[in-house]
């Protein structure tokens, strides 16, 4: 049992100051009083009996976002920082929209993908949380390279493109426009400069100068509007804007599943039982009542402790996983013995980035439901790729995939096929044969929980993906998805900084 609305429950602190004002009085009348502000306080909280999920069909479309990386976003026209402002509306942006799958690519005079299209909004976050801009040095932009690897992020037929840059070095943008409209993109910009312009901060404490030693202003380029196609031009971080831009182009790009709790209401209970109390408080039968239940509560009593303190563990546990405390939240799940604790736990120790530990309590549980043993082994299998074991993962995936079929484990043992131990994935996409992006959230049990699949828990969603078909897995640096949180890899940071070397007019 759960409760949905839970926040009632602080009513409880009040009876013990209740107990305390009525001492001198009669206790089958205020006793009773109090069980009924009990019951009713219960009531009002909605306890609930988590369900089996259901699966819905969902879809939605692909939004690629290229930031502008290069040294003159950090001009500071727009407050903090053209790139700090860039970060800010990234994370507002992908929490806001779940509906929609979002990469994210990097571009200064060079273009590499920092995410590929997915629906981890938490993985999204941690990224930009993590973006350096101390390490990115690249004085210049190239906006073609950004737009060609956008095209090839995604099959959908017109991909929303939003470029968040403060206009580049161009005069002219004919030829990237050409390109747009060639190959079918859905191109707005986020223009974030001035007219007036902005000095660039240096490291030292100082201003960028140029060769011959005069302060560098960067304007914003609107010769950038060339490139617009079947968008608009946002001026500023418009949180607002770029939501409604996303709401009005949105396409049926991918479709996927997802799971969704269903719930038994068990308000009425609580609610009778209020009613009878208040009745019983005011007439002679709360006093044969009183006689009747003392016995039976000082015998239940001895066993109510253990469920009490096991709901206690459930519902912080649950909270500490939904706030992103998957550290905390593994251990109050480790203080339970039922297996499908041990399953949530081992969900956010790998949430956490402890794959090890999670594979291991993963490989400890044993089911008779074939439903449940098929997830163990889907999630196993993500633990192997998670740790390079590619061999290992693919055993696990095919075990998976003999017990039930599922769409997730299906993509997922393509997307490794052939790939060698210790060789990181491609970044790229593959055309219905990619990684698939869903971890399995804590499951529901029977038990005084909703435990992870409550319908207030955002699931992402294993679907169809973009990119050149036919590729095999190759070794591009990527995100870095052995890790706790999303960082960039000096690798990538070299890739971003690719001919950078004597560039000094970012304007």
């Amino acid at each position: 049992m759960s409760f949905l609305s839970p926040i009632w429950l602080i009513v409880l602190l009040f009876i013990p100051l209740y107990l305390w004002s009525a001492r001198r009085r009669r206790w089958h009348s205020n006793g009773w009083l109090l069980v009924a502000v009990a019951m009713l306080t219960l009531a009002l909280a909605c306890p609930v009996i988590s369900q089996k999920p259901i699966t819905v069909e969902q879809a939605g479309s692909d939004v690629i976002l290229a930031v502008d990386l290069s040294y003159s976003m950090r001009g500071t026209d727009i407050s903090p920082s053209r790139l700090e402002a860039a970060k800010k509306l990234l994370r507002s942006v992908v929490r806001s929209n779940p509906r929609e799958r979002f990469g994210v690519i990097g571009f200064t005079t060079s273009a590499i993908v920092l995410s590929p299209l997915t629906k981890d909004t938490e993985l999204l976050e941690h990224l930009f949380e993590g973006l350096d801009e101390s390490q990115i040095i690249t004085k210049g932009t190239h906006v073609m390279s950004a737009l060609e690897l956008a095209r090839k992020m995604s099959h959908a037929t017109q991909p929303l493109v939003i470029l968040l840059t403060d206009g580049g070095d161009e005069a002219s943008y004919t030829k990237e426009a050409s390109f747009i409209r060639e190959k079918g993109l859905a191109v707005s910009v986020v223009m974030l400069a001035s007219s007036e312009g902005s000095t660039l901060p240096t490291p030292e404490g100082g201003s960028l100068k140029d060769d011959n030693g005069h302060i560098v202003v960067s304007a914003r380029n609107d010769a950038i509007e060339e490139i617009i196609h079947e968008g608009r031009m946002i001026e500023g971080a418009d949180i607002g804007a770029v939501r409604s831009l996303i709401e009005e182009s949105r396409h049926e790009d991918f479709a996927g599943s997802s799971s969704v709790m269903r719930y038994q209401e068990l308000f009425y209970f609580p609610l009778v039982m209020a009613l009878v109390a208040f009745i019983a408080a005011f007439t002679s039968i709360g006093k044969k009542l009183s006689r009747a239940l003392i016995p039976l509560a000082a015998l239940i009593g001895l066993s109510a402790e253990g469920g009490v303190l096991d709901f206690g563990y459930l519902y912080l546990a649950k909270s500490n996983y939904e706030e992103g405390n998957y550290e905390r939240s593994a251990q109050l799940y480790g203080s339970l013995a039922s297996p499908y604790a041990r399953y949530n736990q081992a969900s956010a120790l790998y949430k956490a980035g402890k794959y090890q530990e999670a594979l291991a309590l993963y490989r400890s549980l044993r089911s008779d439901d074939p439903a449940f043993k098929a997830n163990i082994f889907y999630n196993i299998g993500n633990c192997h790729i998670r740790l390079q074991a590619f061999a290992e993962a693919r055993e696990a995936f095919l075990k998976s995939l003999t017990l039930r079929y599922t769409k997730a484990a299906d993509q997922n043992l393509r997307a490794i096929e052939g790939v060698k131990e210790q060789q990181t994935l491609s970044v790229r996409k593959e055309k219905k044969d990619q990684f698939a992006q869903e971890e399995n959230k804590p499951t529901g049990e029977s038990k005084p929980s909703k435990a992870g699949g409550g319908s207030n828990m955002q699931t992402d969603m294993a679907s169809g993906g973009g990119g050149d078909e036919g590729k095999k897995a190759q070794s591009d640096p990527r995100l870095s998805m052995s890790q706790g949180k999303a960082k960039l890899s000096s690798r990538q940071y070299e890739l971003i900084n690719q001919r950078s070397v004597h560039e000094t007019k970012p304007w």
